[in-house]
């Protein structure tokens, strides 16, 4: 059963907000009074920087970016208002010297506004304060970096760039703090030579990002290449020859570097790499004890060295459970003695080294050995002369010794018989 006092309520209360609603449109169209309000947040556009940039003038500074605009008219018409159509312009073309300058902007309207029903309550609200300042260039150096990932048996070089140096422009103390600009490869394996676009991020000397505000690039990309080729690392040996009672068993040898990195000299090029690079071939007899070798790294065709390497190998022997003697020989035989002459030795005896194992070296006798020297060659003239000696054991070599050496020399005069 309804209630009639109810919907006697419910029915004023639609009749009430009927009323109000009809009211407030009779204001607005047909009485439509004046009133303040308020747009905000209106946006300032800055116009007129491209004449300060021909004075070497820049702005760095507004005292405010947005405006709240205090207007006042006709209520339906301030309805029309909001900070999208409203527009406020700063022209700085006036200003011919660095410092503070404050100037009013010029302000305007949507078009279905007319200047007449809209008035300015506070032209305060339009002035501002223009910071500028004197425009400096100076030139950087851009830095290519690679952080990205090397493919298997694949070597990044020395990063390059295109333009190598970019200007930057702006207040002198802000310029104070760049000291480049960085361009950035990565985030990628690769396997082939590598070129990208990328953007530049300006960098203090301590490699911190440095403050863009207010700084103008002349480039904000540059073209970045990552230079990759196929290397392989190849060892590197040597050959030792016996000798001198050493073999190569008894010798420790140390390379330095151990292998070098090398890739083909030609960019795609196809290259067979080799198992391992000889440095050439040591004669043990000639050694006499731990010594170390500078010999030369010789590339097979058609290979280069990678990146900044040696190109001289150093080989160190380290003889192991050996021992070296010299010992005094003075069984000197004279061969081939030119005919109607004398041979007359400036000393009777050579000093020989031997070398084996330490306690057969140690019991060696030096009458074991024979000296002997070819005359055939000699000069027939008179004073001392110097002719090479071959140096052997009399009848078989004992087991672990060896004579080192076959640099071996006499010294004689010969006279006429």
């Amino acid at each position: 059963m309804t209630n009639p006092k109810k919907n006697r309520k419910i029915l004023n209360l639609v009749l009430a907000v009927i009323l109000a609603v009809g009211v407030w449109l009779y204001v607005i169209n047909v009485e439509n009074p004046t009133s303040p309000t308020t747009v905000r947040d209106v946006p300032v556009t800055v116009t007129g920087e491209d004449v300060l940039a021909e004075r070497d003038l820049m702005v760095t500074h507004l005292s405010a970016e947005s405006v709240d605009l205090r207007i006042s008219g006709r209520k339906k018409t301030l309805m029309n208002l909001n900070r999208s159509n409203v527009s406020l312009e700063l022209d700085v073309s006036t200003i011919t010297a660095a410092g503070d300058h404050t100037l009013t902007c010029q302000y305007e309207f949507p078009r279905n506004v007319g200047s007449d029903s809209v008035s300015i309550s506070d032209w305060e609200d339009l002035r501002i304060t223009v910071t500028v300042a004197q425009r400096e260039s100076k030139e950087i150096p851009v830095r290519g970096e690679f952080i990205g990932t090397e493919a298997e048996n694949s070597l990044a070089g020395s990063v390059t760039t295109n333009p190598e140096t970019v200007e930057v422009s702006g207040p002198a103390e802000a310029l104070e703090d760049i000291a480049y600009a960085l361009a950035s490869v990565g985030g990628k394996e690769i396997s082939s030579t590598h070129t990208e676009t990328v953007g530049l991020v300006l960098m203090a000397a301590d490699g911190t990002p440095a403050d863009r505000q207010n700084i103008t690039v002349s480039t904000e990309t540059v073209e970045v290449t990552v230079p990759v080729r196929k290397v392989v690392s190849i060892p590197l040996t040597v050959s030792l020859k016996d000798g001198g009672g050493a073999a190569a068993p008894d010798v420790e040898v140390e390379i330095t570097p151990a292998a070098i990195t090398i890739t083909a000299a030609e960019e795609g090029a196809e290259v067979t790499f080799p198992e391992s690079i000889s440095l050439g071939e040591i004669d043990l007899s000639d050694v006499l004890g731990d010594t170390s070798f500078a010999l030369p790294i010789h590339l097979p065709e058609g290979v280069i060295l990678w990146g900044d390497q040696p190109d001289v190998a150093s080989v160190s022997l380290t003889f192991r459970n050996l021992a070296v003697r010299q010992v005094a020989v003075q069984n000197i035989v004279l061969e081939n003695v030119p005919q109607g002459y004398e041979a007359e030795l400036v000393n009777q005896q050579l000093s020989v080294w031997v070398r084996g194992a330490a306690d057969l070296v140690g019991d060696l006798d030096p009458g074991q050995l024979q000296v002997t020297v070819d005359l055939s060659g000699a000069a027939t003239v008179a004073g001392i002369q110097r002719l090479p000696a071959a140096v052997s054991f009399k009848g078989d070599s004992p087991l672990g010794v060896d004579i080192m050496g076959t640099q071996y020399s006499i010294a004689l005069e010969l006279h006429p018989a």
